[in-house]
């Protein structure tokens, strides 16, 4: 008899830390300046582009900083979140 696990989906389990790393020269040459903002699910970073736009990256569940705050990108981390069948995300540690 066959093991009926064998034939069911498998859920992933929790997202973890695939890689940290600090932001390059040229990112942060990218970044005019920076702030912390509340989003949906949480506070996220959000990048005033030296090009006029903005992006949002958010921020890790443990990092010390509040809305308003900006974050200095030659201390803060990366963080690569992983988890099996999703695409890769990214969190800021400051």
């Amino acid at each position: 008899m066959a093991n009926i696990f064998a034939s069911l989906r498998q859920y992933a389990g929790k997202w973890a830390v695939k890689a940290t790393r600090n932001f390059t020269a040229e990112e942060i040459a990218a970044v005019s300046s920076n702030q912390i903002v509340a989003s949906q699910y949480g506070n996220s970073l959000c990048f005033f582009m030296k090009n006029g736009g903005m992006t949002f990256i958010p921020m890790s569940n443990t990092s010390s900083k509040g809305v308003g705050e900006s974050v200095d990108l030659n201390t803060a981390k990366l963080v690569t979140l992983g988890k099996e069948g999703e695409s890769d995300i990214y969190r800021v540690e400051a």
